[in-house]
């Protein structure tokens, strides 16, 4: 049997440093803001359409999106969030139904989903354990802030959409503190993955 484990946290809550270590240590995780990544990086012309029908046509520059103009659209109008966010939740279920299936055929041991917005999405079901991956908010919004193109009224809204720590640790199976050592936590993740193996 092939024991799914979902990986989560808020904005700049460190999750994808551990993510990068879990590949390095070649485990097998689908990673959901990559598939995201690829959609804007590489749109087709089924999205460029999507983009056009749901006017954000604007955000479209020449072979390339400006991905700051669709964020300040989406955070200031609920109606082409919640159009654009259907369309990128659908490709990334296919992608990650991909995933699933192909590690059951081979018989993976443990494999990991990073879903950010897992409990938003109510995706608990298709989890044997989750793992929350938290910092203290001030520490996300410092870390947020350094990424290219984030602005303070837009993080306080994306932080707003996102269901808050308080919650999140109720529902979570772990949570580890990434405010420490990279490597540290790392370690944490590594006995948390030897303990669901020897459920």
């Amino acid at each position: 049997m092939t024991i799914i484990v979902g990986l989560t946290g808020g904005i700049a809550s460190g999750k994808t440093t551990i993510v990068n270590l879990l590949r390095k240590n070649k485990l097998a995780v689908h990673d959901s803001d990559l598939v995201v990544g690829g959609i804007y990086s590489k749109p087709k012309a089924k999205f460029l359409n999507h983009l056009k029908k749901t006017s954000l046509g604007k955000s479209i520059k020449g072979k390339n999106i400006d991905k700051e103009i669709i964020r300040d659209e989406i955070f200031n109008n609920i109606k082409k969030r919640k159009l654009l966010e259907s369309y990128i939740h659908n490709e990334v279920k296919k992608d990650r139904s991909i995933f699933i299936k192909k590690h059951k055929q081979k018989k993976t041991k443990i494999i990991f989903l990073d879903i950010p917005l897992l409990f938003e999405k109510k995706l608990e079901k298709i989890c044997d354990s989750i793992i929350l991956f938290y910092a203290p908010l001030t520490i996300r919004k410092k870390r947020a802030i350094r990424r290219n193109g984030m602005q303070k009224k837009i993080l306080e809204k994306i932080i707003k959409s996102q269901l808050s720590d308080k919650v999140k640790k109720k529902k979570a199976d772990f949570v580890i503190d990434t405010s420490t050592n990279k490597n540290l936590c790392f370690n944490e993740v590594l006995k948390i993955i030897k303990s669901i193996k020897n459920k």
